[in-house]
């Protein structure tokens, strides 16, 4: 076997000087010696010095000494065939380049080191998961996510996903036409509604003719997840069915507006558009019958409809007073209190705002109306001692309520303890505009700090009213209600012993996730931190996950040992100064100079 290869190299050697020295014709020829392990050269003296000179007779070597045993994962690669799919680059700063070639020899330097692809990818874009896909598409807006839908049936599997969708409202053209409307909502494209908002208010949204029964009898064939209504001229509507309509969805958010053409110093209240003429520039609003027929409509099982939303605006007269005068809240008094009460009942959430009702209507409510619901809203109601205390002693038998939200209600009459029971069984707390004793808040925190709440979220914000009953709270039971929250925000100015004991506890171990929020609606609102120990504050906002730096409000030293404290341990993720947020990782990495 060895003497035939020598015999066959040294015909090769022979026919190899021929055509080098006789014809002129360059030549080389690399072999390995597969019993000394050598890489042998048949070659011409020019071609050698160019070999030597480019170094590449060194890769050359190594490549045909490669073991064979990785033979499996090679395939055989043709360089000159892959330079026809090539051309040269020709636009400045283009990106989209293949690598350039891993082996490129010294007679190829004359071409550019990138080139555009002019193949078809070996891999389509097609078989990217979904999950990646989802991702992508996420960034998309609904007028672009359509395109998508077009382009394979993988993508519009991913594409046609619900979520993707959540923006995506009645396109312009078909507010402009009755006729393009009902076309819209014939085609497939219309099954991606899933929020519908009928308003004369938001932007891109009035309808410049008026909508019928024949256009809501289409909008019924759709799947809708939530509707919302505001300001929208729907007199020609039949009460019944856009009552069928609100409850074929979840969610549902209806706004009244007292229009403009009533005297602004009557008394009377709102209850039906035929009490006065509008013209083209009054606000449009539904009437107390269509409320009461979507109230009814609640009470019928095929009912879908568990979030629901009634509040009033009105548009002519500002009110800073405690409550709004009463021509300033939307008449309910006309529908039966059991119907109001039964389709509540119904609900998982429920926001009441600025709206009149009698003393039947709100027992017949507190008593059977609120014992399903996980979320209540109560804002802008005048209710008494008596319907105060019904109020809480209703919430204090509900097991469900995960957040609630009281505004402008008197409870400085109500029992301490079923206050601060009704409270802390709730996890999130927002009270506005209260009239509360220091005391009852007082012992709400003592309820938290005895370990017998469950609240993690609390919003007190008392703007004109209440005075500052935050400051008369014991700075002890304070700092550590605070800290066993997860969150908490205030609108009073706290006294000097109750911010530097909230800070001490919070550097000791805190529940807080972010950095204590005081409302800036007044020019004394807030905390003052100047005389906080700057150690005690550093290690206290490096306990948080999100801390807000405002550095006109923070001593030079206090900013010195927060960073220092940043670098040596801290649990804190992201940082909000101004307008912008950080993450921590980043401030460590880049070292930034605030």
């Amino acid at each position: 076997m060895t003497e035939d290869i020598s015999v066959s190299l040294e015909g090769l050697r022979a026919h190899a000087r021929q055509l080098v020295e006789q014809e002129g014709t360059r030549f080389l020829c690399l072999y390995l010696d597969q019993e000394t392990q050598e890489v042998n050269l048949l070659t011409d003296s020019e071609s050698l010095k160019k070999l030597v000179d480019t170094k590449v007779l060194k890769e050359l070597k190594n490549i045909l000494k490669s073991s064979s045993e990785d033979k499996e994962n090679l395939i055989f690669h043709d360089h000159n065939q892959v330079r026809k799919a090539e051309r040269p680059c020709t636009s400045s700063g283009h990106r989209c380049h293949l690598p350039p070639p891993k082996l490129q020899l010294s007679w190829e330097q004359k071409f550019p080191i990138c080139f555009e692809d002019q193949r078809f990818p070996y891999r389509s874009y097609d078989k990217l998961p979904g999950e990646i896909l989802r991702i992508i598409f996420g960034f998309l807006k609904p007028k672009n996510l359509k395109h998508v839908l077009l382009v394979s049936q993988n993508w519009k599997s991913v594409a046609e996903e619900p979520a993707l969708w959540t923006g995506f409202d009645l396109p312009r053209k078909s507010r402009r036409n009755g006729q393009t409307l009902i076309k819209f909502l014939k085609s497939s494209f219309s099954s991606k509604l899933q929020h519908l908002t009928l308003s004369h208010t938001a932007r891109n949204a009035n309808f410049t003719f008026d909508l019928e029964d024949k256009h809501i009898k289409h909008l019924l064939s759709l799947n809708l997840r939530s509707i919302k209504i505001e300001n929208a001229d729907l007199s020609k509507v039949t009460d019944e069915l856009l009552a069928k309509l609100v409850t074929s969805c979840k969610e549902c958010d209806i706004t009244e507006h007292r229009p403009r053409s009533l005297d602004d110093d009557s008394d009377s209240d709102i209850s039906d558009e035929s009490d006065v003429e509008l013209d083209s520039n009054d606000f449009y609003h539904l009437g107390v019958e269509k409320i009461a027929a979507i109230l009814r409509e609640m009470l019928d099982d095929g009912s879908k409809l568990k979030t629901f939303k009634l509040s009033f605006e009105d548009n002519t007269y500002y009110f800073p007073l405690y409550l709004p005068p009463v021509s300033s809240r939307f008449d309910l008094s006309s529908i039966p209190s059991g119907i109001l009460a039964k389709a509540f009942s119904k609900l998982d959430e429920l926001a009441l705002e600025y709206l009149k009702m009698n003393s039947e209507q709100l027992n017949s409510i507190f008593e059977f109306g609120l014992g399903n619901l996980t979320r209540l809203s109560f804002h802008g109601i005048p209710l008494d001692e008596a319907q105060t205390r019904q109020l809480l002693e209703t919430l204090d038998k509900t097991h469900k309520l995960k957040s609630l939200e009281l505004s402008k209600v008197d409870l400085r009459m109500s029992s301490s303890g079923l206050l601060a029971r009704v409270i802390n069984k709730i996890e999130r707390v927002v009270l506005k505009d209260m009239k509360i004793e220091g005391f009852q808040i007082e012992d709400i925190f003592l309820a938290i700090t005895r370990g017998e709440s469950v609240m993690k979220h609390l919003v007190l914000a008392f703007h004109d009213y209440g005075g500052n009953c935050l400051s008369e709270l014991n700075p002890e039971v304070f700092a550590k209600g605070v800290n066993k929250l997860e969150s908490v925000a205030f609108d009073r100015l706290l006294s000097e012993k109750q911010t530097e004991m909230m800070f001490k506890v919070m550097s000791l171990g805190t529940n807080l996730k972010t950095s204590p929020n005081f409302e800036a609606g007044h020019a004394c609102f807030g905390v003052d931190i100047s005389n906080v120990d700057s150690e005690v504050l550093a290690r206290a906002l490096n306990n948080l996950k999100s801390v807000r730096i405002d550095f006109g409000r923070f001593t030079l030293p206090q900013i010195n040992a927060f960073f220092k404290q940043l670098n040596s341990q801290s649990k804190l993720e992201t940082i909000l100064s101004g307008c912008k947020s950080y993450k921590v990782e980043d401030v460590k990495c880049e070292n930034k100079v605030w």
